[in-house]
């Protein structure tokens, strides 16, 4: 029985950085150290940035189909780069350095709440009649049936969120 292998993908001779809208073809750098040199050297903007803030990542399609970004990290250099494509795009990015975050953004500042003193009208005084139990501006009691029915009680039309009737 024979066993057909195919030869191992060649190395990219050329990938694509991109950071932000701009795009620059270079040669795949042999080490995470050589890669941050080329991204500060073609990104202007990257090169007053601290290298402990720059990052890179492909994208590449997980589970059923889903595309994301998956960051490549200084170890794995090597490895990710001899199995990109040719021509294959790196995301350059900046991140948070950790160790400044507390410095630059303080914990948050929360408003006071005013200490508002208000004063209410007395309410007037309700004379009771004859003690008996009605309501006090009807002069009746309210049972069931004098109440009318809500619309959810309704089984012929029922009223939507809406306000359209709907059966």
């Amino acid at each position: 029985m024979s066993v057909y292998r195919s030869p191992p993908p060649q190395p990219a001779d050329i990938v694509t950085y991109r950071h932000g809208n701009k795009l620059v073809y270079v040669k795949p750098a042999e080490n995470y150290e050589l890669a941050l040199d080329i991204a500060q050297k073609e990104f202007e903007e990257l090169s007053h940035v601290s290298r402990d803030c720059i990052g890179f990542a492909v994208m590449s399609t997980v589970g059923k189909g889903e595309r994301c970004p998956i960051r490549i990290s200084e170890s794995a250099w090597p490895s990710a780069v001899t199995r990109l494509l040719r021509g294959e795009i790196i995301d350059v990015y900046i991140r948070l350095d950790p160790r400044s975050e507390s410095k630059e953004f303080p914990p948050p500042q929360y408003l006071e709440v005013p200490k508002v003193t208000v004063s209410f009208p007395e309410k007037p005084s309700l004379s009771k009649s004859s003690g008996s139990s009605k309501s006090i501006g009807t002069g009746t009691r309210s049972t069931p049936s004098s109440r009318s029915n809500s619309p959810s009680h309704r089984t012929e039309n029922r009223r939507s969120w809406f306000g359209s009737i709907t059966r």
